[in-house]
This record gives structure tokens, C-alpha cells and sequence, in this order.
């Protein structure tokens, strides 16, 4: 299993229904008696992350977009046609959790590379080209195919708002350094990673 190769992550019951995941931030994952996860930071504010309707199979570190903050992965046994289970990433850097991303993957040993390969394909050059091949599939009366309807639309819209989400993250980050101490722009962050929790949960399961 990828948790065990992971001696950071030290994990501790905390009551019959809920797991600790102590890897500085502590994780705090809050599970339900109908089968519902969500997860808090123990500390200030406590904001508690959406209920996701699924089994926990395993969680550990890693560092998703690069920026030397890991994110923190649970891993659940929601599956899909693109794979057996799904990976959760949670941001931590700061004091509240956030979901960042979501992916499905072929089984707990590729999550890694799966998850990595769905993010970088995350590119606004491909994104702009599908765009265009929707725009042209949509301007003729009679031109809507299956294929466009259910494959082309669904895949490329959930990775337009999702690029666009992860971007007005970074964009908002960087406007919080320049602004240090800024309400504003703390409230704007706040925002941003609300606006990409909202779209991870939808990335891949618009259809």
C-alpha cells in the first residue's frame, strides 16, 4: 500500500467514527455513520470540507502543482470510467482546509502518476483548442453529434472552469504577497479557494 512507503504520516484513532492524519497541519477526517467523509484543521475557524459519499481506502502526502506545499490525499472508492478509485487533494496551506482536486485513477499504487497526468494535462492551449471545436460543433443547425454532446462539451467545459479556478488561485495568492496584511486581499484568497473547491468537486463527474 502507498501508506505504508509514507513513515511521515503518522495516523491516531480519535473516536469510533473518526481518523487523524498528523503530517504537520494535522488532518482532522470526520466520518459519518452513513458512510460521509469531511475534513478540519483543529484550530482556528475549524472549517469543515464538504461531505464526499464515499469509503476511505488510504490518504498520504503530495505535492500536487509544485509549490512545495504537499497537499494532503484521501484516497475513496468511488469508481468511474476512468478508473477504480479517486484521489481527494486537500490544501493546507492555509489555516483552513480546502479541497484542490480531485482525480480517478487506476488503483492506489498509480494514483501518483494518474493524478499527476490528469493535472498537467490542465493546459490552457488544449482547453482554447477544444473550446474551438465546440464553438464550430455548436454554429450549425444539425451539426451536434453525440460525440460532441456527451464526450466533447461535458469533458471540456469541467476542465476550462477547472483551469480557470486553479489559476484565480495563484492569482490571488500572488496579490496577497504584494499586499501583506490586506483584508482585501485575504478575502480574495479566501474566495479564490472556494471557487476551486467548488469546481474539483465537479471536475470529472459532470456527466
Amino acid at each position: 500500500m502507498l501508506l505504508t512507503a509514507l513513515s511521515s504520516l503518522a495516523i491516531f484513532a480519535t473516536a469510533p467514527l473518526s481518523k487523524e492524519v498528523c503530517a504537520t497541519p494535522c488532518l482532522h477526517i470526520n466520518v459519518a455513520s452513513d458512510g460521509t467523509y469531511s475534513v478540519t484543521l483543529p484550530g482556528p475557524g475549524n472549517r469543515t470540507t464538504p461531505e464526499i459519499h464515499a469509503n476511505i481506502l488510504d490518504w498520504a502526502p503530495m505535492d500536487l502543482d509544485g509549490d512545495g506545499i504537499e497537499e494532503r490525499v484521501i484516497i475513496d472508492d468511488r469508481e468511474s470510467a476512468f478508473g477504480s478509485i479517486t484521489a481527494v487533494f486537500y490544501d493546507v496551506s492555509t489555516d483552513q482546509p480546502y479541497i484542490a482536486f480531485q482525480c480517478q485513477a487506476g488503483s492506489i499504487e498509480t494514483m501518483h502518476d494518474d493524478c499527476q497526468t490528469w493535472y498537467d494535462d490542465l493546459q490552457a492551449v488544449s482547453i482554447a483548442d477544444g473550446l474551438d471545436r465546440v464553438q464550430a460543433s455548436t454554429r450549425a443547425d444539425g451539426a451536434l453529434d453525440w460525440e460532441t454532446q456527451n464526450l466533447l462539451i461535458p469533458n471540456v467545459t469541467t476542465q476550462a472552469s477547472m483551469l480557470l479556478a486553479i489559476q484565480s488561485v495563484s492569482i490571488a495568492r500572488a496579490r496577497l504577497l504584494l499586499a501583506t496584511g490586506s483584508d482585501d486581499a485575504q478575502a480574495a484568497l479566501e474566495a479564490a479557494l472556494l471557487f476551486r473547491e467548488q469546481r474539483a468537486l465537479r471536475f470529472t463527474f459532470a456527466d
